[in-house]
């Protein structure tokens, strides 16, 4: 069972996936998470054909990037992914990354809840076919604290364009981070190095859509460090995402 339970892959980080400081870029390593996802359910039969039967698919609510090291163009990394059992209606998935000397130098906790794409409600019960063979406690938590901020300021427009969607015609969740990091200062994304990116997921974002980005800088208890508030919101007013990113 424990190889259904837990999961794990090894990659080289592309130079593709990293940024002017030959780090790799927060989108790129929650990308490998969401790879590394698909493939762990994918083993047990838990695949694309599956949810589309049965009208389900699996959102994001919110997500917790830590990093405790650097991720670097070429560097060997081995990915351990560990999903939890279902609390209420939310599905907890820790993963961690490790480096050739076996220091673990990220960790990503996410949050799920399973949808209904007829109705587009949460099910607390999931439906007969759809069965997860795993039956963990949740091990380790992030803290997913955003600040309440009210008067953040306008900073961009971001569209949602073809190749930033999922195959739902969504705003893939990785592409948050993107944008994220793209609306905060250089001094910030290139002069500093990021150990923490909390985003959590109000509302889909659809294909054609635009997203006002609004940002502050906020207060940091250390001197050292740098904190970011970031929303995007769409053209009623409703917010689809709102993020907090720490720099040091």
């Amino acid at each position: 069972m424990k190889e259904i339970e837990t999961y794990e892959e090894s990659f080289i980080a592309g130079q593709y996936e990293c940024d002017c400081n030959g780090r790799m870029k927060a989108g790129a390593i929650m990308s490998q998470c969401q790879a590394i996802s698909t493939n762990h359910c994918n083993a047990f039969g838990l695949t694309i054909d599956v949810y589309r039967k049965t009208h389900t698919v699996f959102l994001l609510a919110k997500v917790s990037l830590e990093l405790y090291g650097e991720i670097c163009v070429g560097d060997k990394i081995r990915i351990v992914t560990r999903p939890s059992s279902p609390n209420r209606a939310v599905y907890s998935r820790y993963t961690r990354f490790y480096n050739e000397q076996g220091e673990e130098v990220a960790a990503q906790d996410s949050k799920w809840v399973l949808v209904d794409t007829d109705t587009r409600k949460i099910l607390r019960n999931p439906p007969e076919e759809l069965h997860f063979p795993f039956n963990l406690s949740i091990e380790q938590e992030h803290d997913f604290t955003i600040p309440k901020v009210k008067d953040a300021v306008h900073s961009g427009v971001e569209r949602v364009t073809y190749s930033r969607t999922d195959d739902n015609g969504h705003l893939n969740n990785t592409q948050y981070a993107d944008i994220i990091l793209d609306n905060l200062p250089f001094s910030a994304t290139v002069g500093k190095r990021m150990k923490k990116l909390v985003i959590n997921y109000h509302n889909e974002a659809k294909m054609g859509e635009e997203l006002e980005i609004l940002t502050k800088e906020l207060e940091a208890a250390d001197e050292k460090m740098s904190c970011y508030y970031v929303c995007g919101q769409k053209n009623d007013g409703k917010k689809c995402f709102e993020g907090f990113a720490k720099f040091e």
